[in-house]
């Protein structure tokens, strides 16, 4: 007895301490976020009042030269205060409308730029570098990283007729490497619907190059390629730092072109309903916390991506929308009426509660669906 309830206990905070770093984890990366903003804002010799990782009650204080650095109670991203740098609902910012020499205000449209750019600009290192050290330490099985080595081959396919077998490893097609990514073999693929396509496999350590006509499917609108095969989940070997590097950052380009593509469909209805909202990212933070480090690692450089492209819309609430306010001022000439960007302000912040709502709600919808749907069917078939 005493032991079942010491393993349930054991158990229970070994959940607490994964639930505890996934929003450290979070927290984290909203925080380097920031971080870019402040020391951009330091390289042009812009004031910044203060600097704080996370939110709430402050629970250490400390005023390093100009800028008071605070951490606070709740470990979830941070904020920086740049003077004259007024944004609308970000609390009590005591040198919002500074016009001084050392205020945002004064400073030119370039300054301004870097300073907005610099945050996204370090969501994008932190994903780099985090992926080369993937790739340098190996990554251990993952559906995140599916590599080019087939585990099933489909009947009357492109793949079945041109004689590829389970085991074999694409290594290149059309004279393009594939490398350890399958979104970079899919992307080659994508275009070549019908046509002639070489293939160089790797099979029983020979190469071998295989000619063959591309199968086709309908996706949506559009005719893209289809080879017919399916690859399978396998550890990522770990690498020189030289083939790290290289291995890192086509990766994580490739990455960023996917979320690119992602966030273009984010509005039609199919695209919502692929959208993970704020409990399925937290959730899958933490399942990634509990699967060792290089996936949590793995992870975080995949969300640091998605923060990183999601800045760039132009909405007021992200850096996209001040990006884009700050070049309209530069055009004009003038600064913007306060009026007009608070009206703006306002309804961006309407649309993004609704979709943080909707987002939310089918987060718990497919979180409790294994639970709920036994019972409807139950319902059903009495």
């Amino acid at each position: 007895m005493i032991s079942t309830y010491f393993t349930q206990l054991t158990l229970m905070g070994q959940q607490i301490f994964f639930i505890l770093l996934g929003l450290l984890g979070m927290g984290f990366l909203i925080g380097f976020h920031e971080l870019g903003h402040f020391l951009f804002a330091k390289l042009f010799k812009i004031r910044v009042p203060s600097f704080s990782l996370g939110f709430g009650p402050r629970l250490i204080t400390k005023k390093i030269g100009e800028t008071e650095f605070c951490l606070s109670l709740i470990p979830f991203g941070g904020y920086v205060e740049i003077a004259g740098a007024a944004e609308i609902g970000q609390g009590d910012q005591k040198e919002a409308h500074a016009t001084d020499k050392d205020s945002f205000a004064a400073k030119p449209f370039y300054q301004k730029l870097a300073v907005m750019l610099g945050g996204i600009l370090f969501n994008l290192i932190f994903a780099y570098c985090a992926l080369i050290l993937l790739f340098m330490t190996g990554i251990p099985k993952t559906p995140l990283m599916p590599n080019s080595v087939i585990s099933a081959v489909q009947s009357n396919s492109c793949a079945e007729q041109s004689g590829l077998c389970i085991g074999d490893r694409i290594i290149s097609i059309n004279e393009q490497e594939i490398g350890q990514s399958l979104q970079r073999l899919q992307q080659i693929i994508q275009p070549l619907a019908l046509q002639e396509t070489t293939i160089v496999i790797e099979r029983n350590g020979q190469k071998i190059k295989k000619t063959v006509v591309m199968g086709s499917k309908e996706v949506e609108t559009e005719t893209v390629g289809f080879l017919g095969a399916e690859f399978e989940f396998s550890p990522t070997p770990a690498h020189s730092f030289k083939d790290a590097v290289v291995l890192g950052i086509a990766a994580c380009n490739i990455w960023i072109k996917n979320t690119f593509a992602g966030f273009s469909h984010l509005f039609s209805k199919k695209g919502l309903n692929q959208v993970a909202g704020p409990v399925a990212i937290i959730a899958m933070t933490v399942k990634g916390a509990a699967a060792g480090w290089q996936i949590f690692i793995l992870l975080l450089a995949i969300i640091s991506i998605n923060l990183a492209v999601l800045n760039l819309i132009p909405l007021p609430i992200l850096d996209g929308g001040q990006i884009l306010f700050y070049s309209i001022e530069a055009i004009i000439r003038r600064p913007l009426p306060h009026k007009v960007r608070e009206y703006i302000h306002i309804a961006t912040w309407i649309m993004f509660m609704i979709l943080f709502v909707y987002l939310t709600t089918q987060d718990v919808g497919r979180i409790l669906s294994p639970y709920i749907d036994p019972v409807l069917k139950f319902f059903k078939l009495r």
